[in-house]
């Protein structure tokens, strides 16, 4: 009868240290960031922002290259067809006279 009480009194004071263990190294892991996640999240969320600044960039870019292109295009058709198209011919034509023949 003494062991079984004995025992009883092992395995709740095995448990309860366990148990308060466990809770200590829980708290440390937390104050420690996870398991050392915070910097890791903190630099994943700084580069999602700085793409996001390239992105935005991007299309303010884009936006410039499209006035420029209806500025080209409306240039073209007062001129009656592509500026500079008999030059871009008589210019290739030439280039093909000056391609050395073997």
């Amino acid at each position: 009868m003494q062991s079984k009480s004995w025992t009883s009194i092992m395995i709740v004071t095995a448990f309860l240290m366990g148990f308060g263990l466990g809770g200590l190294s829980l708290h440390y892991a937390t104050a420690q960031g996870i398991f050392g996640l915070s910097t890791s999240v903190s630099q994943l969320g700084s580069a999602l922002v700085e793409m996001q600044r390239n992105v935005d960039d991007l299309q303010k870019n884009m936006g410039t290259v499209k006035q420029v292109k209806e500025q080209l295009s409306s240039l073209s058709t007062q001129s009656g067809g592509t500026p500079g198209g008999d030059l871009m011919k008589k210019g290739g034509d030439s280039l093909k006279d000056m391609q050395p023949k073997f």
